[in-house]
């Protein structure tokens, strides 16, 4: 639901637009008769006396259907963009302005939001279809959507109805149908609950009483007969797979998250230059009805009805159309059990191996977009179909497909995933002893390979864990180096934006190791014991004088101190200054790791897994993180390491009881962050400053039961030279 940036295509549109401006007064005219005359000559559908459609999906003739025919006879270029007139320059600056408006967001209350966002749908009616298609106002329209209520939602369905099709389509529209589909599927959940009340009437009047669900059902009735040539339409194959997700029940897409379903490599790029934020009806499924599932099961039966094997292969491989067909794929197991689109596009899990499946499968090993087709599609397979392809084609040469890095490298991960035990240990035998070739530029690899071993109980852990010293003991240069510096060269620190003056962002690298890294430090106590070694020579590094204080931090303080109405310049200076005062030595890179967007998550990861760490190298630690608590504190990244360090000190009370007296005294300073707040919740700092002896009590009492568990299946002495001890994957902590 972003904007996409314009680019050679918009000097295009400029020149286009300069040279029709002559005639512009006269066509503008024209297309407003063509826009009425539309409305008049719709497809005829079930209404009611008030016009509103009533009906629901029901069992079609597809015989009737206007055939799209198969994928690869369906030509999108003689498409042009939908035009529904222009706003005058009255109402485009209200508009503009009322955008702006909703952009700063400095309402006093809710109620005084909502008459405002009430008004744009007074001033809207009437314009919705001009408004969807301007590049500014459909962000307007965007905002208002994820705000609306009931009544507004229908009010914009009223005047789209007849035109979701163009509207899908074009390239600024289709954000604001995502919206609108999202904000319905919310709604229709709600209904459902509704109809479960008791107390629950209809209204009676029609209009009102249109529900949701049949205006989501009437808008796939609108689009029966030209499904196929939203897939292949690059605005439209957007809004196609999240209708889909929402028939289905599954989980709607973040609008902004770069790794989003619904985002192209395009719109990623575009979404970040728009200043919108998800709601709560994102990254969420929602309850469906049953028509539903009629619903996408007619989609299905369309899609796949005069196609062929040729022609959804050929389809596999396109750019547009190929995450359609693979989102297809997944659901229709749903929709229809003998999985048309799949069989169609390979033979059945009895078939033996014939050469045009062949080509075809070596093919999607060879091809980025095929390989992704492949990966998604056995990802949400049957296990007979993922083996007869493993075993037909792949079985005999996974190293070398395992050696693309772009292509058949994600279908092998996928198959570490996807396949028996049995076969999961055959691939790990091959894929173990060229550990360090695969990971040369595919970080990836050896992450599936890690956690592959650990699904396993362990299988091959010792020899994945000895050519992971051997691979990372090396420096940029290639020189190599001890054992302790491993955890700085697998995130090659010494070249990171740690290390950098620059007011800039982790960047997808180190993300991509840092996550690598916490995996292996919850794999194996031999990592874990070198990277707080690691940790400890960090401590003993000083701080770059030309460094800023703190990167993130800064960013997300700023961003606090905005919300709260405060001066952001002086507030933090001031705060800084304050933090200066506070610690007991100047900072170092160990704090500065803390403070990390990225590399905080390792210092948490080592935290988090006390038990597995010895009592003389938890006091060496905390007597690094100790003295600069209260910076932390109040630090976005490094408040989550304070909190880890509670449970970090069990068993060590008289450094749980000297950080909690450094957060008491600077309790103004701490509580002055939302940070330091909740630090100051999650220490039980209350209970310590007015009854310290509660707060003894219930340290007191977490050490007993610590100990009660570890009892259970272990002595006393482990706790004091730490123990094996495995917790599984953490999920990404999400500030």
């Amino acid at each position: 639901m972003g904007h996409k940036v314009r680019g050679r295509q918009a000097k295009k549109e400029r020149k286009s637009k300069h040279a029709h401006h002559k005639h512009s007064s006269s066509e503008e005219k024209h297309k407003d008769h063509e826009l009425e005359s539309v409305h008049e000559n719709k497809p005829e559908e079930e209404h009611n006396n008030n016009g509103i459609i009533l009906s629901k999906v029901e069992q079609v003739d597809l015989s009737l259907l206007n055939d799209e025919g198969p994928f690869f006879e369906i030509d999108l270029k003689e498409e042009q963009m939908p035009f529904f007139g222009l706003l005058n320059s009255e109402q485009a600056a209200y508009f503009r302005q009322a955008e702006s408006t909703l952009n700063l967001d400095t309402f006093e209350t809710p109620d005084i939001k909502l008459t405002f966002i009430q008004s744009i749908f007074d001033e809207a009616k009437g314009n919705s279809l001009k408004l969807a298609t301007n590049q500014i106002c459909s962000k307007l329209m965007e905002r208002i959507i994820m705000l609306s209520n009931e009544d507004q939602m229908k009010q914009l369905y009223m005047e789209c109805r007849g035109f979701f099709y163009q509207l899908f389509i074009h390239k600024y529209a289709s954000h604001v149908m995502e919206a609108f589909l999202v904000r319905a599927a919310s709604f229709i959940e709600k209904e459902m609950l509704k109809r479960d009340d008791e107390n629950y009437e209809k209204f009676e009047d029609e209009e009102k009483n249109i529900s949701m669900e049949e205006i989501v059902l009437n808008i796939v009735k609108e689009n029966q007969s030209k499904l196929k040539r939203l897939s292949k339409n690059k605005y439209g194959s957007h809004v196609f797979r999240l209708l889909l997700l929402i028939l289905a029940g599954k989980e709607l897409p973040s609008s902004i998250e770069s790794n989003s379903l619904l985002r192209s490599k395009k719109s990623k790029i575009a979404r970040k230059m728009v200043e919108l934020e998800d709601t709560e009806d994102y990254k969420r499924s929602f309850q469906i009805p049953s028509s539903f599932e009629q619903a996408l099961s007619l989609i299905v039966e369309i899609m796949v009805r005069t196609e062929t094997k040729e022609s959804l292969r050929e389809t596999a491989i396109d750019p547009i159309a190929s995450p359609v067909v693979q989102l297809i794929i997944e659901l229709e197991g749903k929709a229809n059990r003998n999985r048309p689109f799949w069989t169609l596009t390979f033979e059945r899990a009895d078939e033996p191996t014939n050469e045009k499946e062949k080509s075809f499968v070596e093919y999607l090993l060879s091809d980025p977009v095929g390989s992704h087709f492949l990966q998604t599609a056995i990802s949400n397979q049957k296990m007979r179909n993922i083996n007869r392809l493993y075993h037909l084609y792949m079985e005999d040469r996974v190293v070398k497909l395992a050696k693309r890095e772009t292509t058949g490298s994600f279908v092998i991960q996928t198959l570490l995933e996807k396949l028996r035990a049995k076969d999961q240990t055959k691939i790990m035998d091959q894929l173990v002893p060229v550990l360090n070739e695969l990971i040369v530029n595919n970080i990836g690899m050896g992450s599936s390979i890690v956690e592959c071993s650990r699904r396993n109980n362990g299988y091959l852990k010792d020899e994945i864990v000895k050519k992971l010293f051997d691979f990372f003991n090396k420096d940029i240069n290639g020189v190599k180096t001890d054992d302790d510096q491993f955890m700085m060269n697998i995130l090659q620190l010494r070249k990171s934006t740690l290390y950098s003056t620059k007011d800039d962002w982790p960047t997808s690298e180190e993300r991509r190791r840092a996550m690598f890294l916490e995996e292996l430090i919850d794999f194996d106590d031999h990592i874990l014991k070198y990277c707080l070694k690691s940790m400890l020579q960090l401590a003993e590094e000083p701080k770059p004088v030309s460094h800023a204080h703190a990167r993130e931090r800064s960013k997300y303080n700023k961003n606090d101190d905005k919300e709260s109405g405060k001066d952001t310049e002086g507030t933090i200076k001031m705060q800084e200054k304050d933090i200066e005062n506070a610690q007991e030595s100047n900072s170092n890179m160990l704090i500065e790791l803390c403070e990390h967007g990225v590399f905080s998550h390792i210092v948490e990861e080592c935290l988090i897994n006390q038990r597995r760490v010895s009592k003389i190298e938890r006091r060496r630690i905390l007597n690094a993180l100790t003295p600069h608590v209260v910076e932390l504190a109040c630090d976005a990244q490094g408040s989550h390491i304070v909190d880890k360090l509670f449970p970090f000190t069990i068993f060590l009370n008289m450094y749980k009881e000297r950080i909690a007296s450094k957060l008491l005294n600077n309790e103004e300073l701490v509580k002055r962050t939302v940070y330091g707040k909740k630090v100051w919740k999650n220490w039980k700092m209350d209970v310590y400053a007015r009854h310290f002896g509660d707060w003894k009590r219930m340290v007191k009492q977490e050490e007993i039961d610590q100990a009660g568990e570890d009892g259970s299946h272990l002595n006393h002495s482990n706790r004091d030279n730490g123990y094996q001890h495995s917790t599984g994957i953490k999920k990404r902590r999400i500030n």
